[in-house]
This record gives C-alpha cells, structure tokens and sequence, in this order.
C-alpha cells in the first residue's frame, strides 16, 4: 500500500512495541521504516565488549510480553537483541518490516504525511510515528588531528566483528555509561589501557548475578511470581526518585556508601582523588558497576584526567604537555540525541521545519507531541529520559497517549497539539527541574547549553502514566485540510 494509517518509523524498542500495539489495536495498515538490515535499534549497534542493560532485566521486557528467563539480573546486550527480534514473530511484525528504508523527509501534505526514504520511494500516511530513539546518532569528539591517527579508530556504537585489539596499547576518551561497562572488559585483553577522563562520574553496585536454571523454568511456570518481582523491581526502583528531589540527607548518605567503595577499591590517592565526582549525586547520569573502579587499581591501566589538545599519528596529547602513545583508539562519547529526530527533513503545517522550532530549544507536549506538526508522535522524545526508572515504561505511556490520537484522527479527521498546551508543559518541566538534582548546576547531556532540561522527565513514572492517559480536549485543535490540487492547476 502506497498510502496507510500509520507509519512508523525505526524498528528498536519504541518502533515494535508500537507495531505490536498498533495489531493488538486491529490496525492492520502500517508499515515500520528501519534505514538497517535487521531490526534491534540500540541493541543491534553497540556490541562492544561489556555491553548490557543498566536496568534490572525483570523491568527491560514490555509489560504485554514479558520475558521471565533472562539470563542474568542485568541482561547482555545479545540477549536483548534476540528479545527484540522474538518480539517480531510474536506479533506477526515481519509483513509490516520495511528494512534498509532510510527515511531522509517527512511532509505534511493537507492532511496526510509524505515520507521519503534515501532510495527514492515513498508513502503517505494520517499518522506518522518517529521511534527512532535517543541513543542512535554517534557523537564523535572535535579534536585536532583526529583524523590523522595511525591506529584503529572505532566507537562503541559501531564495533566490528573482530576488533583487533588484544596486546596493544589502547586508549579510550569518555567516562560514560559505555565506558564503564568496556573499561574492565578490556583490560584483560589489551597490552595497556590509557582513560581518558573530562568528569568522574558517580557509580553504584550492580549487584549482578547470573539466573540459576531452576529459577528460569519456575518463573516461565508460574507466571504470577514473575509479575510480582516484576512490580517489587518497579517499586524499589521508583522510590530512588526521592533522593533525586528534596530528600538531600538520604542522597548524602549513598553518596558516603559510594565514596566508601571507591576507597576500597583503589589505594592509590591520587588516583581516587580524580575519580571522585565533585557534583551532586544523580545530577548526571548514575552509573552502576562492580568492577570499573576496581580496574584502576591495576598497573597496566592509567587515568589521564587533563584534557585532550591534539591527537598524533601514534599518540594523545594532553592539555599538560604529556604525550601518551597508543596504538588504537576507542571513542566512548555516547550519542547526539537531537540528532535523531534531526537527520530527518520534517515539515509540518506551511511547510515549518522541525528543525527550525528546536533550534531554540526542543519543545514538546509530554514529549510526545509538537504544535504545528499534526498527527506527529514521537517515542522518547525530550523530557521522558529517567535517571531512576525503566525506560520502556514511559514507551508504553506513551504508546497509548498516541493510540488515542490515532482513534482520535481517524473519526474527527487531524489534530495538532496547541502551541499554549506546549508552552504550558515547558514551564512545569522547567519549574519541576529547579526542585530537583538535575537542576542544581552541574553540566550533563540532560540539559542543554541554556541549562534547561531537554531530556529527563523530573517526576514519577506513574505520574507520565496519568499525564498521557487521556487526550484532554483543550490542547487540542483541529486541522483544516488544505484544498487538494487538481492536475492541471
């Protein structure tokens, strides 16, 4: 079908769990747009070494299909891959895959959606549907020189196959959620291993454990033991969001705990003295490990705190004068995250570009919806990243704030949210924020150059639940249809 109901477009998480809903729903007419071979998102990409969830495994399967036999307490990233594409045949999805359709433009034309993919063809659909998520675009470090490096350059969102790397000198730039996984994965492997370090980050136990063969089968036995430590996982996880808010004495106290571990883990003063952040717990990303401090306690792995000025054929050069010489490089620098809506090309009423309303911000409605881009919905958009929570919870919410909509669109024609609805949300993000961690001065990927939070939903999960349960009629308002031309005209 040329023109459809629905298209969606990326085939990670957001993107099948939307496919799956939309034929629980009885839509039959869509069609997911994924520019890769394979379905997956971000757990098709980052393969490196170490990777695997930082949420609990018992909260990283949809609610309406579960998964009770992980393997481990926090999953591998393979595992998760092979979920997602079980979820695929679960829900018959393959007729509805378009695969190696990158989609570059999306018009809206009247009262339909035109989108484009690179090779030139093209649908039109009422409603169109971005999961392409936060975590797809590569940041890749602006240093001078990096070009010229001699070595194997790769990033941890592009790994290949075989990298390469045993017994050589190895330096990695970046500190981050991908790093504290690949750190202790490879210094057993490499000759040497250089970190280069901007931020310490705060880190907390993991707690890791592999799942015993009987607990495996009882669960997939007795599904409502699943469910329970399903919901007990949610609750212990949910009331975390307390220390992120006004409870300063409880964040004190993990802070301690943290600093503690640190202590324990690596002797070396100095050493300790530069992996320990100087910010409020939780104002940036909290990072969970049991083995990334422990790593810098060995001899063969070095911490270089002063930035990097240029990089050589054959070496790193440090703001101090020191040159540090390796012989392959691994950028852990995570990801652009308004590059994923913004590689495409998105047009909405009189032909307003996406990229133009959020050049001075990135404003939304509950994340999901954008004044002037009717019967638009985005999954993960700005301001539903958690610092607390599964994430695929606010998928979910959101999945059915825009089931809604769809339903909505289909018996009263298009609807685009008001833009006084928009504005509106904006300034309880804003207020919300000033009352908790992420709003008390330190710099992270949450918050843009302004300082305002562009990514981070500062409240409950429930709260995202009851926000987008209903569509309320006052932020709404209907689109007139632009007169249709005729040929000839």
């Amino acid at each position: 079908m040329s023109h459809l109901r629905v298209i969606v477009v990326g085939a990670g998480f957001s993107g099948l769990a939307m496919g799956a809903r939309l034929r629980q729903e009885g839509i039959e007419d869509f069609l997911i747009l994924e520019k890769a071979e394979d379905v997956g998102g971000t757990w098709r990409d980052n393969r490196y070494p170490g990777c695997a969830c930082d949420v609990p495994s018992r909260l990283y399967s949809l609610s309406f299909a579960p998964k009770t036999d992980w393997s481990r307490d926090f999953a591998p990233a393979a595992e998760i891959w092979d979920y997602l594409r079980d979820c695929v045949d679960r829900f018959a999805l393959r007729p509805h895959l378009v695969l190696g359709a990158d989609v570059t433009s999306a018009t809206w034309e009247g009262d339909r959606w035109r989108v484009i993919v690179a090779d030139g063809r093209e649908w039109t659909a009422q409603g169109l549907v971005l999961g392409v998520g936060g975590l797809h675009v590569p940041r890749r470090p602006d240093i001078a020189g990096l070009a010229n490096f001699a070595g194997a350059v790769v990033h941890t969102a592009d790994w290949p196959a075989d990298d390469g790397l045993d017994g050589l000198r190895v330096g990695v730039v970046g500190t981050g959620a991908s790093a504290v996984q690949l750190v202790p994965a490879l210094a057993d492997r490499v000759g040497e291993l250089v970190v280069f370090q901007r931020t310490p980050s705060w880190i907390l136990p993991r707690g890791d454990r592999a799942w015993s063969p009987g607990s495996r089968q009882g669960y997939r036995r007795i599904p409502a033991v699943a469910r329970l430590m399903r919901w007990r996982t949610f609750a212990k996880l949910e009331s975390r969001l307390l220390g992120f808010g006004r409870l300063e004495r409880a964040r004190r106290a993990v802070e301690r705990q943290a600093l503690a571990r640190l202590a324990e883990a690596v002797p070396d003063p100095a050493t300790r003295a530069a992996l320990t952040p100087d910010y409020a717990l939780g104002c940036k990303r909290v990072l969970l490990s049991d083995d990334y401090w422990p790593t810098f306690a060995r001899a063969d792995v070095r911490l270089v705190c002063a930035p990097i000025t240029r990089v050589d054929p054959h070496a790193l050069v440090s703001l101090d004068g020191a040159s540090h010489e390796v012989d392959a490089l691994v950028l852990a620098t995570g990801f652009d995250l308004q590059g994923s809506f913004l590689r495409i090309d998105i047009r909405g009423v009189g032909g307003r570009r996406l990229a133009e309303d959020w050049a001075d911000g990135r404003s939304t409605h509950l994340g999901i919806e954008v004044a002037g881009f009717p019967e638009l919905y985005l999954l993960l958009g700005p301001n539903t990243a958690l610092g607390h929570n599964s994430v695929l919870l606010m998928i979910e919410s959101a999945i059915e704030h825009i089931l809604a909509g769809l339903r909505r669109a289909q018996n009263a024609g298009p609807h685009t949210v008001t833009r006084d609805a928009q504005d509106r949300f904006g300034r309880w993000v804003a207020a919300r924020t000033r009352h908790t961690v992420w709003g008390s001065g330190c710099q992270s990927w949450y918050l843009d150059e302004r300082g305002r939070n562009i990514a981070i939903w500062p409240a409950s999960t429930i709260r995202y639940r009851l926000a987008t349960r209903w569509l309320r009629e006052r932020d709404y308002e209907p689109v007139r249809p632009a007169p249709r031309r005729r040929p000839g005209d």
